[in-house]
């Protein structure tokens, strides 16, 4: 996954906002990370997170799982000599 500043420095450009206290929750806890981005539970973190922090901050939430995802594949593909 992408380091937390790359995540804010994203949000930051985007919004104007961190989001700091989204992405902490996040990525923070090991043990509730893996659920929070759980493509499955999306809906239900979605509608958390608007709650929590704002409509605004639910599309940073899907775009932080997008980035996290991206970096994934990215590190697969260059594992495999695919992507440089």
């Amino acid at each position: 996954m992408p380091l937390l500043d790359i995540h804010l420095e994203n949000s930051k450009h985007r919004t104007g906002k961190e989001y700091k206290e989204l992405h902490h929750w996040m990525d923070d806890d090991k043990v509730k990370s893996p659920d929070i981005h759980d493509i499955s539970r999306i809906p239900e973190n979605m509608k958390y997170v608007g709650e929590k922090w704002g409509k605004e901050a639910v599309r940073e939430f899907v775009l932080h799982i997008k980035e996290d995802m991206e970096h994934r594949l990215k590190e697969n593909l260059q594992y495999f000599g695919l992507f440089k």
